[in-house]
């Protein structure tokens, strides 16, 4: 077969198998699991790939409900990696999509595994836990398994997104530090405060103190909390014990990492002044994603392929350079560090919900998050073929990602404030 062949081979196999694939989507969506708790997605994505002649090996990486599905030719040739994510959000559901992330990466999967004998290569699924990383013990899957050196062994990782809005191939997510604040002080009678060392009271000179050092700091860093720990039940107890969670962003990683060393020390000096003790705990931390402009011009000519509009990477660069405030960050992130890698985002309906909403949470399960799963599939599995197929092609994105790498991923494609435009596929 030529390599057009291959594309609509894969492309029917996806739509032959869309009773099943639905089914995925929809019994994960019922039965939502949060991270590290994902048993019965878990079990669901492994069966079907076993079934399939997968090689699978779970747990991984110290991870309960990770797992790696390989099918390898006999012939050699690129290695196809796609990554699957199957947690729930707390208290709503799937309101991030991720049941058509799980089903869109095995359908894709399937399809590659139907041709791969004959163009040669591998194709991995990688399921990846805890991407909400809202769990004790979290820290993002793709970001352990990624540290486990998981991902070594492909050329590439392909990964969907549903969101509401258009079908975008280049996108830039945050680097992210998620970390609680916590202040040990001694409780005591409320009539007697200076017999004890208020902790809340150390908590809220810390964020009043943070918020006064914001003015210092470059636009465009986040800092956003949450009081989860306010010393107590009674207002007649010296609270001895307060925590804030805090989630911290910004444009640009060294950056980010910057500002936290100026809130860490914060904290201890708040600590140190009102007598008590600080301690700073870090949850999860996400990099930046590492764009790859070879299979961003893929993944846009394959949405075209099969007449779906999608935003051009252009206007993609040109909304992040008018951006004033960070957006989404992603585990993914940790991948793009260590192997080519695309995060696309799919469209789910026509109309205008927002990520982590009850709304949104209803839109992937209904008939639109359905016609998102089929085509995702589709599109990561014609380009699995164009890597698989075509001479170079997979050459070339390893190339790409090696000339990042050796410039400290500094002169990458909408990383500030190194920007490069970015080429108009045709």
């Amino acid at each position: 077969m030529t390599q057009p062949d291959y594309k609509v081979a894969v492309k029917q196999y996806v739509a032959s198998k869309e009773a099943d694939l639905l089914s995925i989507s929809h019994t994960i969506h019922c039965n939502p699991e949060l991270g590290l708790q994902e048993h019965r997605a878990c079990e669901l994505l492994v069966s079907t790939l076993r079934e399939s002649g997968f090689e699978v090996k779970t747990p991984v990486a110290g991870l309960d409900t990770a797992f790696v599905a390989t099918y390898r030719s006999d012939k050699p040739g690129p290695r196809i990696g796609l990554a699957a994510e199957y947690d729930c959000v707390p208290g709503l559901g799937h309101a991030c999509g991720h049941n058509i992330i799980a089903a869109s990466a095995v359908g894709a999967a399937l399809a590659v595994r139907s041709v791969v004998d004959d163009t040669g290569g591998s194709v991995t699924v990688f399921g990846t836990p805890d991407e909400e990383a809202v769990s004790p013990g979290s820290r993002g899957g793709k970001v352990v398994m990624a540290e486990a050196g998981v991902f070594d062994d492909v050329d590439v990782v392909l990964m969907t997104h549903p969101h509401s809005g258009g079908n975008v191939v280049w996108d830039y997510t945050f680097p992210l530090k998620d970390f609680n604040v916590t202040f040990l002080g001694k409780p005591a009678h409320y009539t007697l405060p200076h017999e004890g060392v208020n902790a809340l009271e150390c908590l809220l000179s810390f964020l009043g103190a943070v918020r006064a050092m914001q003015s210092n700091w470059r636009s465009g860093v986040m800092f956003a909390f949450t009081i989860v720990d306010g010393g107590g039940k009674s207002p007649i107890i010296i609270p001895e014990k307060a925590t804030a969670h805090i989630a911290m962003k910004a444009f640009d990683a060294n950056y980010l990492e910057e500002v936290f060393a100026k809130v860490e020390q914060c904290a201890t000096n708040v600590a140190d002044t009102m007598g008590a003790q600080a301690k700073v705990s870090i949850n999860s931390e996400y990099k930046s994603t590492i764009p790859n402009l070879g299979l961003v011009t893929l993944v846009k000519e394959n949405l075209r392929l099969l007449d779906a509009p999608v935003v051009d990477p252009t206007e993609s660069q040109q909304a992040l350079e008018r951006l004033g405030y960070p957006g989404p960050s992603t585990d993914f992130a940790d991948v793009s560090w260590v192997v080519p890698g695309i995060h696309w985002w799919s469209t789910v309906g026509d109309k205008p919900y927002v990520l982590h909403t009850p709304e949104f949470a209803a839109e992937v399960g209904s008939a639109a998050g359905d016609k998102t799963v089929l085509l995702a599939a589709q599109v990561m599995a014609m380009t699995a073929v164009d890597i698989l197929t075509i001479p170079g092609r997979a050459q070339s994105i390893t190339e790409e990602f090696k000339r990042y790498r050796e410039g400290g991923f500094r002169n990458v494609p909408g990383i500030p404030p190194d920007f490069m435009p970015l080429p108009k596929a045709n």
